[in-house]
């Protein structure tokens, strides 16, 4: 098993900090551990690397970093290998520029140099667009790697459903990004299918935003789904992947957030790899 963790929290332009990113890039990486996976195999992107397993390798969430960590994880993996992508911070939606999404948007994911609407580019500049990890995730997997994605940030600005208390939303709306809208928004296009043996879990449904919460000391925030996550796979050693998405999913339905998580993929009956504690 290898692993790239990202904990996106401190955005360099965009006024969009967020609390929990380090603290759930770091829950990921010590939880990846005692599943048993090497601490030397796990690649930690984070706006703060203090505190992670000895061993882990460490840089800076930006978007070059992000897609170098993940093209080298894919090379240094053999068929049979596993190859886990995690990701916190914020996300939002930008014009389908592929002409490949259903909505007319493509859903984005905002490493800390992200900015805004960049016309020159027709793009949100530095964010990192589903069609670039489906093209990573298919080149692993037609070489026979299975390919695991745990998302924590809110990829669909269709819908808010609000939440009492702290928390904080992890997402950026279209509009403050300066992103147009899209004419042929709602279209209806066909979106390519991957192939090969992969589970991906999200935070929320595609009409839910995710949240961050202050644990009960009143200084540490994580992300809901990420805490609950973690607690799974640390409890559950024997757990399929859709078992572990059916735990999280009924500890949430307890909790503060009005948030459902989603999964879906070959591999959600499939065991999950390593050992719990």
């Amino acid at each position: 098993v290898r692993a790239v963790l990202v904990g996106a929290a401190d955005y360099l332009t965009l006024d969009a900090d967020l609390k929990g990113p380090a603290n759930d890039a770091r829950l990921m990486a010590e939880t990846l551990v005692l599943r048993g996976v090497d601490p030397g195999r796990i690649t930690v992107l984070s706006s703060d690397a203090t505190g992670l397993p000895q061993g882990a390798i460490t840089g800076k969430p930006l978007r070059a970093d992000i897609l170098a960590a993940l093209d080298a994880a894919a090379q240094a993996s053999a068929p049979g290998d596993t190859l886990v992508f995690y990701f916190s911070g914020h996300g939002s939606q930008a014009p389908d520029l592929s002409g490949d999404e259903g909505g007319g948007y493509d859903e984005i994911f905002l490493p800390v140099d992200a900015a805004g609407w960049n016309g020159a580019i027709g793009a949100v500049e530095n964010a990192i667009l589903d069609d670039e990890l489906q093209l990573w995730a298919q080149g692993a997997l037609s070489r026979g790697v299975k390919v695991v994605g745990l998302i924590d940030a809110c990829f669909s600005a269709t819908g808010f459903r609000s939440v009492g208390g702290a928390g904080i939303a992890k997402v950026i709306d279209a509009a403050e990004l300066g992103i147009p809208e899209d004419p042929d928004a709602g279209l209806e296009r066909p979106a390519p299918t991957l192939s090969g043996d992969f589970v991906f879990l999200y935070s929320s449904q595609s009409d839910q935003r995710s949240f961050e919460f202050p644990l009960a000391d009143g200084v540490t925030w994580q992300g809901e789904f990420t805490l609950r996550l973690a607690e799974a796979l640390r409890t559950a050693p024997d757990a399929s992947w859709a078992q572990v998405l059916a735990a999280v999913t009924e500890t949430m339905a307890q909790g503060p957030a009005r948030q459902m998580p989603d999964g879906e993929g070959p591999l959600l009956q499939a065991r999950v790899f390593g050992d719990g504690m």
